[in-house]
């Protein structure tokens, strides 16, 4: 009989807009808590854990594997590989697809998987033309004084004004919301569709937490400051089609997407446990889920 994957139990954290109460964490951190959590659900030694495989979109520029350094801040074992993927909005799914097909190999009986973002702390980029002044002063052995007053002099307010982070695709300089825009022209969705998916989805996620509903799926952050963050700050309870209606394009003039029914920048992170069917019943554990395929 074939290997079949399962998925055991899983966690998130609260999803909450860029910049405002998860701002502190950056995708490491809010990966820690997500795991963290989602092993505190489960009796379940580390030392059967076989990998992580993570995803993620804005990677840290000074640790962009993300999984090793959720595996290492864990504290798990030594034995426990790590990887990271990207692949856009799909990074988190990719990445749990990737853990399903490595047990059904026989290539692990234990993985965790998942993904984080934090676009509060994407990295803001100096402009080129500040770097190329002041790279040439600042590794010389033989600067001065001098050499950075005339360097000083050289720079203007637009030298040294950092660039606004981009989430844009290199090769043409798109953003998501550009591209959804041609997808919504290519499949005839509408403004009004667009609209009205975006009211039920805000009322159906506002009853969700009123419900109780997340309560066991959300762990609660606590940030570096002591602020403990427990629950989803981007759904809008209030929001109307009225009300989205009279918002004005933001990515293309006559265009269908708006502040209202796009996306927000969002932090967060959210993980899962998966095992083979024979792991989890030698370890007592009953699967929620079993992978059948998948397709991208």
């Amino acid at each position: 009989m074939a290997r079949r994957a399962v998925i055991i139990t899983g966690a998130r954290t609260p999803f909450v807009r860029a910049f405002q109460e998860l701002v502190e964490l950056d995708a490491i951190d809010l990966g820690v808590a997500a795991v963290r959590g989602m092993l505190g659900k489960v009796e379940l030694p580390w030392s059967a854990i076989d990998s992580i495989v993570w995803g993620g979109v804005i990677l840290p520029s000074g640790a962009p594997n993300v999984g090793r350094e959720i595996a290492l801040d864990l504290g798990l074992p030594a034995s426990v590989e790590a990887m990271t993927v990207t692949r856009a909005c799909a990074s988190g799914l990719q990445a749990i697809t990737l853990a399903a097909a490595a047990i059904e190999r026989g290539e692990a009986d234990v993985v965790i998987a998942g993904g984080s973002d934090s676009t509060s702390n994407a990295s803001v980029n100096m402009p080129a033309t500040f770097v190329r002044k002041v790279a040439p002063v600042a590794l010389s052995g033989k600067s001065g004084p001098a050499d950075y007053l005339k360097l000083l002099g050289s720079l203007s307010a637009r030298d040294v004004l950092p660039r606004q982070p981009k989430i844009a695709e290199r090769t043409t300089g798109e953003v998501m919301g550009e591209a959804a825009e041609r997808m919504a022209t290519r499949n005839g969705i509408t403004r009004e569709a667009q609209d009205a998916f975006t009211v039920q989805s805000h009322h159906r996620a506002a009853a969700a937490i009123a419900s109780g509903r997340f309560d066991d799926e959300i762990v609660p952050v606590t940030t570096r400051s002591g602020r403990v963050v427990t629950h989803d700050t981007i759904v809008r309870a209030d929001t109307s089609v009225d009300a989205l209606a009279r918002l004005r394009p933001v990515f293309a003039k006559g265009g269908t997407l708006t502040a209202g029914n796009s996306s927000a920048l969002t932090d967060g992170a959210a993980a899962v446990l998966l095992m083979s069917e024979e792991k989890a019943a030698e370890l007592g554990l009953v699967g929620r889920a079993v992978f059948r395929s998948w397709a991208y």
